[in-house]
């Protein structure tokens, strides 16, 4: 990782000019920080506060409620302060065992069974105990048995394999989950991010908390579905933003609690006093602000509104851009990698022109490899890098830091892919006897100036090799994507085995509808085994496969920015990706 004094970026003076005229020219502070323990067991600093500057739209407190793709992110990074977790990741990528708040157990191996046990500290902020209730909810929530509506972020997580109703301990202390086979993220899939007793008494109409949760108990056990739906929509409803003024949203348990909220603009948040179930806040107040953009972002810092900021690189301003801003508004910028990879993924669903529906297998695949054969990578990264630096991705599995990195570049086949062979691609598609041009449309977010210039880059080569490729970009790609018309997607995508990675995701997705027999069959021998070390040689296995299959191509590691003004003391960087809420308990800041 490195700041914005080490960065050496290549730009346009004219540019660099016209984004520069929002701010007035200030020198550049550098702060050399230390990393603090999460077991740090300092108080809080009375009246102390810091201001976090985010992105998009906040529209629900139950970061676990899907809403609109860009405000999943932003409720995420709310929730990284307001809800309690089994686990938490420490600044070196250590997912670290928050026995605090309680314990994760596999408890028998046939049938694989894990015991998730509460010891009984946690408490939502009315005074009711955080108890197993809270965790059968977050079961039914990602599991969805029924179909009830439940529209949680974690359908695919391993809770899809737990098919079976768990099993809630006499003392309401545990909660025993018996998965149908290992799965590899048992200790994080069962989140807490609604509260039973009163999901259960909005939906019931009721104000009384033992005839709630009893009918609550009954709607799983017994599959009730009517009442399965009534839970499923007070989930969503009651948690989000627009009603932030009810009962439900401000009854939390994690370290900080919401206090004030005034829509699309503040959010305010304030440490928990009784909080003592995981790492201790040290600052009081959290006020955070929703930004539009970046810019208007790095001209908070400047303006002393804001403290510390996550921000992204977007048509108005690039990452150089940002970087050359920080230095102006005497802020300091720190860029990264992450755990996630710009990457072209091909549409398989019927309609695409990369679609074996309809359509002559071989043919289909000489399409594929033609185009995956024309993208241009080292172009692209050469491009890019004249920005500022770039990270070539060369694995759908683990980012470059990984030890298992290089052994799974090495047989993965993505050298076959390094070099752009426009001249083959072309010779492929002439002996399949393709009728040329084949229109492909593109697909990819207008607000992300690098999936631009890397549309642009495969554009000047479409042409010569037999391609004709058509912008379908737009500022909501799910938009176009969940109607099926493009085929292409360019994308940023979470790399597999990295934490917060997701193997599974490759098959049967909702927009690449991409499905291989053969990755199944590997899919299925991982999900056997729980324990990452074991996991290893099968996901090598599955990274070889995507290449073979002509799933798509990663590009780059997405750059990752955190960026903090002077008033801040001591933060830590996220190593898993962009967050400007990561590691609460290593704040510090100035009066």
């Amino acid at each position: 990782m490195y700041s914005a004094s080490a960065v050496k970026p290549d730009w346009h003076r004219s540019k660099l000019h016209s984004v520069k005229k929002i701010f007035a020219a200030l020198t550049i502070a550098v702060l050399s920080l230390a990393a603090l323990t999460a077991c740090s067991t300092g108080g809080v600093q009375a009246g102390s506060v810091i201001r976090v500057g985010l992105l998009n739209d906040f529209n629900s407190i139950n970061a676990d409620n899907v809403t609109a793709d860009g405000a999943l992110e932003t409720n995420q990074e709310v929730a990284a302060l307001t809800v309690p977790s089994f686990y938490y990741v420490e600044a070196d990528e250590t997912l670290v065992a928050n026995q605090e708040f309680g314990t994760v157990t596999v408890v028998s191996k046939q049938p694989y069974q894990v015991r998730y046990t509460l010891t009984g500290a946690a408490e939502w902020s009315d005074g009711q105990k955080v108890t197993a209730n809270d965790l059968l909810l977050s079961w039914l929530a990602a599991r969805n048995p029924l179909d009830a509506g439940f529209n949680s972020s974690r359908t695919g997580s391993g809770l899809k394999w737990a098919t079976s109703v768990p099993v809630v301990s006499s003392d309401l202390k545990s909660l025993t989950v018996t998965f149908d086979h290992p799965v590899a993220d048992y200790r994080t899939a069962l989140t807490v991010n609604a509260a039973a007793h009163i999901v259960a008494q909005k939906a019931f109409g009721t104000t009384e908390n033992t005839s709630a949760l009893a009918r609550f108990s009954l709607a799983v056990s017994t599959a009730n579905l009517e009442d399965q739906k009534l839970l499923a929509e007070k989930y969503a409803e009651l948690y989000l933003a627009r009603n932030l003024g009810t009962l439900a949203p401000k009854v939390g348990a994690g370290p900080y609690l919401v206090t004030a909220y005034s829509e699309g603009k503040s959010l305010t948040l304030k440490a928990n006093s009784n909080f003592t179930w995981g790492p201790l806040p040290k600052i009081e107040t959290v006020e955070i602000k929703f930004l539009s953009d970046s810019t208007t972002m790095m001209a908070a810092l400047q303006a002393n509104q804001i403290d510390i900021a996550s921000p992204r690189e977007s048509g108005i301003a690039t990452v150089s851009d940002l970087v050359a801003l920080a230095k102006t508004t005497g802020s300091v910028l720190e860029v990264g990698g992450s755990h996630s990879a710009e990457a072209i993924m091909l549409n398989f669903g019927e309609g695409s022109v990369f679609s074996s529906a309809g359509n002559d297998v071989t043919k289909v695949t000489a399409v594929r490899s033609a185009f995956l054969k024309m993208v241009p990578i080292a172009k692209i990264l050469t491009a890019l890098s004249a920005d500022s630096p770039v990270i070539e991705a060369k694995s759908w599995i683990y980012s470059s830091k990984s030890n298992y990195y290089t052994p799974f570049v090495e047989a993965n086949g993505s050298a076959s892919f390094t070099v752009q062979n426009a001249e083959l691609a072309q010779e492929l598609l002439k002996q399949s006897k393709i009728r040329t041009p084949v229109e492909v449309r593109v697909l990819y977010d207008q607000n992300n100036p690098r999936a631009k210039a890397e549309f642009n880059l495969l554009n000047q080569y479409a042409g010569s090799v037999g391609f004709n490729l058509i912008d379908v970009s737009s500022r909501n790609p799910r938009e176009i994507y969940t109607t099926g018309e493009f085929d292409v997607y360019i994308s940023i995508v979470a790399l597999a085995g990295e934490v917060g990675g997701d193997p599974y995701w490759f098959t049967g997705s909702s927009v690449t509808k991409f499905v291989d027999p053969a990755l199944d069959a590997l899919l299925g021998d991982l999900s056997g085994k729980a324990e990452a070390i074991d996991q290893v040689a099968t996901l090598k296995k599955i990274d070889t496969q995507l290449y073979s299959a002509q799933f798509g191509l990663p590009l780059y590691q997405v750059p990752s920015m955190l960026a903090y003004g002077k008033k801040v003391k001591s933060v830590v960087a996220s190593p898993v990706g962009a967050s400007a809420t990561y590691g609460y308990w290593n704040w510090v800041v100035s009066n």
